[in-house]
Formats: structure tokens, sequence, C-alpha cells
């Protein structure tokens, strides 16, 4: 607990360390000496003032301490280096002027003034010690002041304690400089270990280097063969969402496969309807392209390693053909000299096989199966999403064929039955059509099913109306003076026909719906009342009225075929 009161605050920095273990010393050694000084002159009858100053000294000294513990170490060292010689300054005037021993203390407080604060300071402490010495001089030449006589015991007294507060801030200086002197050597043996542990680094430098420089290469040549592999599987991915048909498809990718990475043969093969035979669809090599020339077909589980995989769907490699039993030995692919095959999923259903042919023995390892087999499902995606396509493609033709032919009995139907045959407006009159027009910018705009314009002088304007791809009317617009059509008159008319054409078109399947539902419930309505008796006669006769009543009173007529009526 005493030792830390009188040890220095410890900070971040060496340097501040190193100041406020001076102040703390110098402060804690002047306190001492002060205070020995002050006893003498307590003995005394008669006070002195050399007590107050030297009183006020050990006050400054706490203060300084004070802020040292507080982390103003420059505000420490200025207030014992101002007030200090201040103190010492009027204890010398007080005393015996130039002649007093305190004088001889401006030398400690420069001192202490250059390590603390800096040597600026310390000169400046100086150079206003020498003018002090110098003014109290002048003072006492001219009779201002009496120094006051001192005994030579108290004179030897007052220049120990000076000797002895120099002698401390020597110590604290060659204490701070042997401290720094150990630290350099230390620094400079750590320098040294450094310096024989890079030589030592640096020797085996090289090797390293080389070392590291092939296996960045070998790495850098995987990297890029993963690279194409993986650039491959993009672009069969980017095929899964091109709606291709499957002639199309399976070659392009046949193509690229081969082309990415770089192998002698890509074959697909796609199992068949009953699941006997792994076809061949899609070939790059020359050899391939004569196999799908013949029909190329493999039964499952019997011949060759794409026979093997079409059954277990299990990847198969051969790294020596020769050597491996599955392989089968095809003439058309002579050089082949190592192959893997791969299933191709959708789901758990095995649709085919992609078999890849090389002609380097041991051409794959077991990190390509993981590629392999990815771009394997890339594949079988993008072959179940064109056969998706081409069934959609066949179902909506045959929507839109089923469609058109059910707007078109409709429409036919309905025409039969709608009296009104247009209508038309003249200088804001509207009236009905009584028979149809027949202009010919009307026939050229139904027969060629496009726009007809004719600008100047009885500007016309014809446009078709459809419904689906059958033209069933004409709007026609006519200006009686000379006019040229711009587009946004052009598209303001072709954007009212093509309204014009869905409403019709939705009224058209409202009222064919309602049609068909009040038949419907007319025929409910028969069923029910024919059902409602189990005679004979009855049933022949509700039926033959209720039709008659439908039918808007026609004649009709019900009877059972007799017996003797001869089959035909």
């Amino acid at each position: 607990m005493i030792k830390r009161f009188f040890s220095p605050p410890v900070f971040e920095k060496e340097e501040d360390n190193f100041r406020a273990k001076f102040i703390n010393g110098f402060a804690w050694v002047a306190i001492g000496l002060l205070a020995l000084g002050i006893v003498p002159y307590l003995t005394r009858a008669t006070f002195d003032s050399t007590v107050a100053v030297l009183s006020g000294l050990i006050m400054v000294m706490f203060a300084a301490l004070y802020l040292l513990r507080r982390g103003n170490i420059n505000a420490s060292g200025l207030i014992i280096v101002i007030l200090g010689w201040l103190g010492l300054g009027l204890q010398a005037y007080t005393a015996d002027g130039v002649k007093d021993v305190i004088i001889v203390a401006y030398i400690a407080l420069g001192l202490l003034a250059s390590i603390v604060v800096g040597w600026r300071v310390g000169g400046a402490v100086i150079i206003t010690s020498i003018a002090a010495i110098w003014g109290l001089a002048l003072l006492e030449d001219n009779g201002y002041f009496t120094p006051r006589f001192q005994d030579p015991i108290g004179f030897a007294r007052d220049l120990s304690f000076v000797f002895l507060a120099i002698t401390a801030l020597i110590y604290f200086s060659t204490t701070s400089l042997r401290d720094a002197i150990m630290r350099a050597n230390k620094s400079e043996e750590n320098l040294r270990a450094s310096n024989q542990s890079l030589q030592e680094l640096n020797q085996n430098l090289e090797g390293r280097v080389a070392a590291r420089t092939t296996d960045l290469e070998l790495a850098n040549q995987g990297n890029e063969k993963r690279a194409q592999q993986f650039e491959a599987i993009a672009q069969v991915a980017r095929a899964t969402t091109a709606n291709q048909k499957l002639e199309t498809l399976l070659p392009n990718l046949a193509e690229l496969i081969s082309k990415q990475f770089g192998f002698y043969h890509a074959g697909i093969f796609l199992l068949d309807e009953d699941r006997e035979f792994a076809e061949l669809r899609a070939a790059n090599s020359e050899g391939g392209k004569h196999m799908l020339a013949r029909g190329h077909k493999l039964a499952i589980g019997q011949s060759g390693i794409v026979g093997y995989v079409s059954a277990t769907g299990k990847p198969r490699i051969a790294l020596d053909v020769e050597a491996d039993a599955a392989f089968f030995n095809n003439p058309d692919l002579p050089s082949t000299r190592s192959e893997m095959a791969l299933p191709l999923r959708v789901g758990d259903q095995i649709i085919g096989v992609l078999d890849v042919q090389s002609i380097a023995s041991n051409a794959f390892q077991e990190e390509d199966v993981d590629v392999l087999s990815t771009l394997a499902d890339q594949v079988a995606i993008a072959i179940q999403n064109a056969r998706s396509f081409e069934i959609t493609q066949e179902l909506l033709s045959e929507a839109q064929r089923t469609s058109g032919a059910f707007l078109r009995e409709s429409w036919r139907v309905l025409q039969t039955q709608e009296e009104s045959l247009g209508y038309q407006i003249t200088e804001n009159k509207l009236k009905p059509l009584s028979k149809p027009m027949a202009s010919a910018q009307i026939k050229k705009a139904m027969a060629g099913k496009a726009t007809v314009m004719e600008s100047g002088k009885n500007a016309t304007l014809s446009i078709p109306i459809r419904l689906r791809d059958q033209v069933i009317g004409v709007l026609d617009i006519r200006v009686p003076e000379e006019h040229d059509w711009d587009e946004d008159e052009i598209d303001v008319a072709e954007a009212v026909a093509e309204r014009l054409s869905l409403a019709l078109e939705a009224s058209l399947l409202l009222k064919s719906t309602q049609r068909q539902a009040e038949i419907e419930r007319i025929t409910a309505d028969i069923s029910t009342k024919i059902g409602a008796t189990t005679q004979f006669d009855s049933i022949l006769r509700t039926a033959a009225e209720e039709l008659s009543r439908v039918l808007g009173g026609s004649e009709v007529l019900v009877q059972l075929q007799n017996e003797s009526i001869e089959e035909v």
C-alpha cells in the first residue's frame, strides 16, 4: 500500500512513464528536503519568512503530484517549474539575495524542466534564472534591500539540501538512462534473433516458393477444368428453359458436352416406351452419327456399360475398356480407351443414359462423377422440359382447334337467329343495316384480314373484326372531305376494333352457354315429367306433349316398333 502511494501512475506511452517517474521522484525528494529545511527555522523564537516560502514550495509539490495522478503530466511538470521558480526567487529576495544558497537550486529546476517538459522550457528557466540573479544583484547594489547574514553552519546545511536535490535528479536520470540502455540491448538481441530467423527463412524460401508455384499450377489447371465443366452445366441449365424440341435439343447437348469437356464421343440414350431398349438419340462423333443412321439401340441390362447403367441406375466408369467385362466393343468407336455412363433421372424414374468416351486411358477421376452427375441431372431436366413443352404445344393446339370450332359453330347458329346485320351512323343519326355493305375497301379488308386505308378525297379506313382467326365483320370509317390518316387515328380505330372483337367473343360465349343451359333445363324438365309415371301409355303421351310444347306446337310422332316389322 505504501509503495503504491509513493509510486508514479502508469501510462500507455513509454515516454509518458519516463516523465512521470521523474516528476514523482523529484517531487517526493523535494518534499522531504523542504520539510527538513523548515525544521531549523521552526526552533527560532522569531517568525522567519523562509518558513512560509518553503511551506509554499511543499504545497506546490503536492499539487504537482495531484495533477500527475489525474494524468496531466505537462500541467504537473509546469506547475513545479513555474511555481518552483517563483518560490526560489522569493526565497532569495527575502534571504541573502544572490548570495543565498537557494540560487543554486535554479540549476536543478532547469534540469528538471528540460527532462519533464522540453529543452526549450529548460533553456527558458536557465535564462530567466540568470535574469533573476542579475536583478537581485542590482537591487542589492542600489540599496533596495539588505541581505541578511547567514552563519556558515546554516549555509552548509542549505547547500547540502540543494546538492541532495540535484543528486536525486542525477539518480533518476542515470537510472532511466540505464533502463533505456537495457531495453535497447534487449531490442538489439531480439532484432539479431529475428534477423537470424529471416536468414534461415530466406534459405528455404526459394524451394518453398518453387513447390508452391508447382502446386498453384496444378490447382489452376484443375480450376480451369472445373470452370469449363461448370460452364457446360450452366449452358445445359440455360437449355432447360429454351423450350426446344427434342430433335433440336439433344444434338445441341451432345455437341456442347463434347466440346466443353473434351470428350471423343458423347451420346444420349433414351429408354423406349416398353423400357426394353436404350435408343441412341444424339451423338457428336462421326461413329455416333453412323450409329444414329442405322437406329442403334442396346438392350437394357444386357449390352455394354449403357445397358448396365440403364438397368441399375448407377454411374459406371471404365478406366481401361479392355479390362472391363461390361464394355461393349463398338466398331464405330474404335479409338475408345475409357468410358463413363451416367443415368438420366426425372424423379425416381430413369429416362435414359448419358454416355461419354475418351481416347485416353484413365481419363476420368472420382470427382468427375459428381460434376458429370450434376450435368446428367440438368440434361434429364432439359429432356423432360422439352417433352413437356411438346405435349403442352399439342394440347394447346388441340384446345385452340376445339375452341375455334366451338366458336365458329356457335357463331353460325346464333347468326341465323340474329336479324341485325350491323349499324351505321351518319351525321349523328344511327340506323340498323338492312343489307350488308359491299364496298371495294370492305371486301379487301375481309379478304386480306388486314386494315385497308385510303387517304385523300373520300378517305376510307376499313378494319376487319375477327373471331379468333376468322373475319366476321368490318369496322368501316369514311370521311366525306379530303383527309390524311395519321398513325394515332389508325391505332385508336384498330384498338376499338380489337375491343369490339373481344366483346363479341365474350357475348358469343355467354349466349352459347345460356343456350346450352336452357337446353339442359328443358331436357331435365321433360325427363322429370317422363319419369314421374311407369305406364307405357303415359310415358309416350307425356313425351309427345312436352316435345310439341317446347318446339312451338310442332307435330310430334312417338311410336313403338311392332314385332312384325322386319329388321333392317
